[in-house]
């Protein structure tokens, strides 16, 4: 075999993971990991090549630094504190999708193969999703992973697919049209039937910022068969079916009984006392932080003071919110790093909408875009990087929609 067919081999294989990352994503347990971990192998020779970095231009080098940034301070925060190696394990993810990102500049996804395996992933999460409620008989759609990392992804998945859509219309391919379409209304189901709230933080304004975007495609029918579909997913979502109503008649209550001095033990409850005791902890050591053991003292004191009930000490999890938990452990240095892996990507793909109007770029810079603002609603409410599938969906998606800029945002690795 010569070198020639090996390579080719090599890049089937590789946009084979790109597909596979999407369509296995929340279809079997883990299945977000696996293409990953096999890239992660492929990367190795790139990585440790040194004409690799030469060939990397600032914006990626700016990108990996703030990876690798975000990975010290989480690091130096566990050996401060007094960890255990294991704790690195969610830093270290990082640091492997570092070496992803390094793969992807080399060997970037092509559009159809991404598009189509997040899209296949959308559906597997409906399929799943319907399954768990209706055949399992479940109270909340992926149990077998976590309801909420589940419908969060579950919906990310959807709105990817969305922006497959606006794509394939754009393109008159009407196949894909009906294929990306199905892909998002099984994503947004998965997302609705898991009762998942914090998915529906930011989602209607990730849906306004996709019509700006996107906005100069849109024919008048078009923009009525948007209208029509909104109104139709509104109506969904008012019917007992989706559990939606009781879900937020839920949230009524739980605060209703927060500020009326009654139970703070409830879901919403538990929430708000978790972020007042991370803003307090925050207070008292603002730059570094506690670390992840030093804060049970904070919350022990706080229980002690009677600022947080029992049942929000015995939690002994995180706050619930990405960016307070960040604040009370790691101070405004671990905000600061946490920031940075969002708003860099964002602005990245910012300017590679403004560098062009061809279809692939642009619905790629979009779903990047979809990518980082519904990751940061969803740390909102929810700890999301804090777990594997978390950290794991959110990297590997920011390598692949930035590696994928036909107009080269990144220089590619030599």
């Amino acid at each position: 075999m010569t070198e020639e067919q090996q390579e080719q081999i090599k890049c089937r294989v590789i946009q084979a993971c790109y597909f596979l990352t999407g369509a296995l994503c929340l279809s079997i347990k883990d299945g977000y990991s696996y293409a990953p971990a096999l890239l992660l192998l492929l990367s190795l020779p790139l990585v440790f090549t040194i004409k690799t970095y030469a060939a990397l231009n600032r914006n990626s080098k700016i990108l990996l630094a703030s990876m690798l940034v975000y990975v010290m301070v989480q690091g130096i925060s566990i050996l401060w504190d007094g960890g255990k190696l294991r704790e690195f394990d969610r830093p270290s993810r990082v640091l492997m999708e570092m070496a992803v990102f390094i793969l992807c500049l080399k060997y970037p996804p092509r559009f159809l193969w991404l598009m189509v395996g997040v899209s296949t992933g959308a559906i597997g999460a409906g399929i799943r999703a319907l399954s768990d409620r209706f055949i399992s008989g479940d109270a909340r759609s992926f149990d077998l992973f976590n309801p909420i990392q589940g419908g969060d992804i579950s919906m990310t998945l959807g709105l990817f697919s969305l922006c497959g859509v606006i794509w394939a219309i754009k393109k008159s391919h009407y196949r894909y049209t009906v294929f990306f379409t199905v892909a998002t209304v099984m994503g947004i189901l998965g997302s609705i039937l898991s009762q998942s709230r914090g998915a529906w933080v930011l989602f209607p304004v990730i849906l306004f910022i996709c019509y700006r975007i996107f906005s100069d495609w849109f024919s008048r029918r078009i923009k009525l068969s948007m209208v029509i579909a909104t109104c139709l997913l509104i109506v969904f979502c008012l019917t007992p079916q989706s559990s939606i109503p009781q879900r937020f008649q839920d949230a009524r209550q739980d605060i209703t009984l927060y500020f009326s001095g009654g139970t703070k033990d409830t879901s919403l409850g538990l929430r708000f006392e978790l972020w007042k005791s991370a803003l307090d902890s925050f207070v008292k050591k603002p730059v570094f932080g506690w670390g992840n053991h030093g804060v049970r003292v904070s919350q022990e004191q706080q229980y002690k003071n009677g600022l947080i009930t029992k049942g929000t000490y015995d939690f002994n999890a995180h706050a619930h919110n990405q960016f307070l938990d960040e604040m009370s452990k790691r101070g405004l240095i671990g905000l600061a790093a946490l920031l940075a892996l969002f708003l860099f990507p964002l602005y990245i793909f910012k300017q590679q909408l403004k560098a062009s109007d061809e279809p692939e770029s642009k619905t790629f810079a979009a779903c990047g875009i979809v990518l980082v603002l519904s990751t940061m609603g969803y740390c909102l409410s929810q700890a999301f990087l804090n777990h594997n599938s978390g950290i794991v969906f959110y990297c590997v998606f920011l390598a692949y929609f930035l590696s994928s800029n036909p107009l080269h945002v990144f220089a590619q690795a030599a």
